[in-house]
């Protein structure tokens, strides 16, 4: 099955939805859970805002409330704003997914009560490094390109989306879950950071 996931960042935190991440779709596709990989995911690195997100005129104004993630951010630093927003919509009686762990959103909810909680918690709503979000990286498509080559050559076969908005597993990954982690954070600040433009 094909189906968008959150970039292996966030994989742990939101379930598999898209990161990314891109536009990031927060979607709670089956998948295994045993540290091996028969599925074909879409992983994204940037995010745009949920679907019930504030309108373009007052995004400014929200976005400046939204907690900023970097690049080099630790896991405990992003799993703590990811818990605060997975709580808020919780709170407001978005669905989750309980099985996949207490941070887990349910996407699929497109509830009237779903929205409403979306819209209610969008300011604790995690903003993604401005280097892996095209609007502002300028070289966005030639650093997701680097990203996707380092990737393959650290052994994770996958094949970039025509957009750059995200990558699918080429064939079958027998890599671990925390293994894909690790090449994804490394192959992230290699391809994004450290770069002197």
């Amino acid at each position: 099955m094909t189906h968008p996931t959150l970039p292996l960042l966030r994989r742990r935190v939101l379930g598999t939805a898209v990161l990314l991440s891109g536009a990031l779709l927060l979607t709670g596709c089956g998948g295994s859970d045993d540290g091996s990989s028969t599925r074909q995911d879409v992983a994204s690195l940037h995010s745009d805002a949920p679907s019930g997100k504030a309108s373009a005129s007052t995004a400014p104004d929200t976005d400046a409330d939204r907690p900023q993630l970097r690049l080099d951010s630790s896991d405990a630093e992003r799993d703590h704003y990811w818990h605060i927003y997975a709580t808020c919509l919780k709170d407001h009686g978005h669905k989750m997914l309980p099985q996949r762990g207490p941070d887990s959103i349910d996407d699929t909810d497109q509830s009237p009560t779903a929205k409403a909680a979306t819209k209610a918690c969008v300011n604790k709503l995690p903003l993604q490094p401005p280097e892996l979000e095209r609007s502002t990286n300028p070289h966005y498509d030639d650093d997701y390109r680097a990203y996707v080559k380092c990737l393959n050559r650290e052994g994770l076969k996958v094949t970039a989306l025509p957009d750059n908005s995200g990558w699918t597993y080429d064939g079958q990954t027998t890599m671990s879950e925390a293994r894909q982690t690790e090449v994804d954070k490394s192959c992230t600040m290699e391809a994004f950071g450290g770069k002197t433009r």
